[in-house]
């Protein structure tokens, strides 16, 4: 582990200002030192000052406190505590008493000291919580800052300057500048003294990373991470047992954020931070430092505003900004866990809506329309499986990623949730690392079904234009692109279907050919741009004669057909006559040029010796061939010779 060079420390020691152990206490140290020294002769020694005999005294009945009658004598109470954790309470109430007062304007050491207190019980408490309790808790919490003591016993003025230009910066800012002035910073120093103290090396690392965890080598399950993450939330708490009204109020919320790291809950926190006040007064009372009268943290809790004011170090290792930046349902009942989870989910770029219970969040469900929900299992009202299987029965549901915060990882309850619809679970206590790393897989799912669903749209956009553009290409290649009327095949088409349509149901069915008279001649006098205008305004006049049923189609250069369903001969013939009248009497202009164009129409009716469709076409062109024949300007129905 690297900390302050040896030299450089060796120097600093020397200078016989670093905080050390005095008096009685130095003597005990140095006693227990000895490899056959006995509980006897500790306590003869204790006895010589009044002071430390009654502290741990005092020590032995709060640690133990309801598991036996109080201890009262000193012998007993060295045999209750032990030799290691006498020689820790020695060591850090021997430097409490010795480093009251010093020459740091900037430093407080009052409220160092006070803080350095709150911090041991409430690290003592928490471990003994955490079942990780060591004889060395409370006095790591007690010596957990004391390199900010060193340096400003070493250096009183230059620190005064750092700690004034820290002022409002974070705890990295001021490691910072600890660095740039010192070569060195608190925690380094805090961690050379207790190595040189004798402290177990397991502490040395957690002292050294308490402060910001995710910088060091901390396992969630090891007993290492419990401690680290206990004295961090130790310091803090300490930090709001000294904090005015209005910024412990500021900084509940946080104290519950780094409770949730722990799988501690907000009422469970509530009530230890109580008993670590109650401890943290009489142990004020009896060391002689400043302590402060706090309400209960149920009361202080009731008014905590909404958003947490959680530190970057808090989740910094874990909110790099997303790709794929979710919005996420959080449903717990715990406000600590939610809390956490909003700040660790909001720092990473998600947009995170809470509720505090299935029923709530079923309302959020469609109001906020999540990409992903993570929701506790254990709620009032309607728990996270009866949420998880609302959410299945939607259509929109079953495409939302769902994660089940548990703490039962047993096979049975897995399969339970599996089977309600999760797609994942996490354990508490919360690991930030895993919930990311269980959110990643999320993502990817949600990102999967997004690609497929925009995939999806497109190949329907794609399939609409091309259903488009096949109607179109259908139109085109059955529209005559002159006179925009039916082309020659698709009026065949028409014969066929009309010819069917005829047969089955006995009616009657007539074919017309239109020619139009001379129609060469306006090509060959005024050039083919009139005659294709000439040809526009004719489809025009059959469109406009012809009745709703007809079809007229286009099927040569100036030859039209005219197919009248439901229609006789003598029907079609009168129909005929209306159009070579309407031609007769029309002008045809095409710019400069006027003139007249007249048609000849061979009309044609199925009759029963008439075999197929196209004989029923032969019959009428033959009929318009005699029409022209005659004269041209006429209508020949079949059957007529003139």
């Amino acid at each position: 582990m690297e900390i302050i060079d040896q030299n450089r420390f060796d120097e600093l020691k020397a200078s016989g200002q670093l905080p050390s152990p005095q008096g009685v206490a130095l003597a005990i140290l140095k006693l227990m030192q000895q490899d056959e020294v006995t509980l006897q002769e500790i306590a003869h020694v204790i006895q010589t000052d009044p002071a430390l005999t009654g502290r741990l005294i005092k020590f032995a009945n709060s640690a133990h406190s309801g598991t036996r009658r109080p201890i009262v004598s000193i012998s007993e109470a060295v045999m209750f505590i032990g030799l290691p954790m006498v020689r820790q309470l020695v060591l850090g109430l021997s430097v409490l008493s010795g480093s009251r007062i010093g020459k740091c304007k900037a430093f407080d050491y009052d409220e160092f000291w006070s803080r350095s207190l709150a911090t041991a019980i409430a690290n003592q408490a928490l471990s003994a919580r955490a079942k990780t309790a060591a004889e060395e808790t409370f006095t790591c919490g007690l010596l957990s800052n004391i390199g900010s003591l060193a340096m400003a016993t070493l250096f009183p003025d230059k620190y005064a300057e750092v700690l004034a230009a820290a002022a409002g910066k974070t705890a990295d800012e001021l490691i910072g500048l600890e660095q740039a002035e010192f070569a060195c910073d608190h925690n380094e120093m805090t961690v050379a003294l207790l190595k040189e103290w004798g402290f177990p090396e397991i502490f040395l690392g957690i002292v050294l990373h308490h402060e910001n965890p995710d910088k060091g080598d901390f396992q969630e399950g090891d007993r290492t991470y419990t401690l680290v993450h206990a004295l961090r939330l130790s310091a803090f708490l300490a930090k709001v047992c000294l904090a005015d009204e209005n910024s412990r109020r500021l900084l509940l919320p946080r104290l519950y954020v780094l409770g949730a790291r722990l799988g501690i809950d907000s009422e469970d926190l509530m009530t230890l931070s109580d008993r670590v006040v109650t401890e943290w007064q009489e142990w004020g009372r009896l060391l002689d430092v400043p302590t402060r009268d706090l309400p209960p943290f149920a009361e202080m809790a009731a008014s905590f505003p909404v958003a947490p004011d959680v530190d970057h170090c808090d989740t910094q290792a874990q909110t790099a900004k997303p790709d794929l930046p979710m919005r996420i349902l959080v449903v717990d009942d715990d406000k600590a866990v939610s809390l956490y989870l909003k700040k660790i989910l909001t720092d990473g770029g998600h947009t995170v809506t809470t509720a505090s219970n299935g029923r709530e969040a079923m309302g959020k469900v469609l109001e906020s329309n999540p990409q992903i929900i993570i929701s506790d299992w254990v709620m009032p009202e309607i728990d996270g499986l009866a949420l998880c299987k609302f959410v299945r029965s939607t259509a929109e549901g079953r495409k939302i990623y769902f994660l089940i915060l548990t703490s039962l990882e047993n096979e049975d309850s897995l399969v339970e949730a599996f089977e309600a619809g999760a797609d994942d679970y996490v354990v508490k206590p919360l690991n930030p690392k895993v919930l990311v790393a269980r959110l990643r897989a999320g993502q990817r799912m949600v990102h999967l079904q997004d690609v497929l669903t925009q995939e999806r749209e497109e190949m329907r956009g794609v399939a609409s234009e091309l259903a488009v553009a096949n109607r179109r290409f259908q139109r085109l290649a059955l529209t005559d692109s002159l006179t925009l009327l039916p082309n020659r095949r698709f009026g065949m088409d028409r014969m066929e279907q009309e010819w069917a349509a005829a047969e089955r149901n006995g009616r009657p069915l007539t074919f017309m050919l239109l020619d139009l008279d001379h129609f060469k001649q306006v090509n060959d006098n005024h050039g083919h741009d009139v005659g294709d205008h000439a040809l526009q305004q004719a489809a025009k006049i059959l469109k406009g004669c012809s009745r709703t049923q007809d079809l007229v189609a286009r099927v040569g250069g100036e030859e039209f057909l005219i197919i009248c369903p439901d229609t006789n001969i003598n029907a079609a013939v009168q129909h005929a006559e209306r159009i070579r009248k309407t031609f007769e009497a029309t002008m045809l202009k095409a710019g400069e040029v006027v003139c007249k164009l007249t048609a000849s129409v061979g009309v044609a009716e199925k009759i029963a010796t008439t075999a197929t469709f196209t004989e029923l076409l032969k019959v009428a062109d033959q009929a318009l061939y005699l029409a022209k024949k005659n004269g041209r300007n006429r209508v020949v129905a079949a059957g007529q010779k003139k």
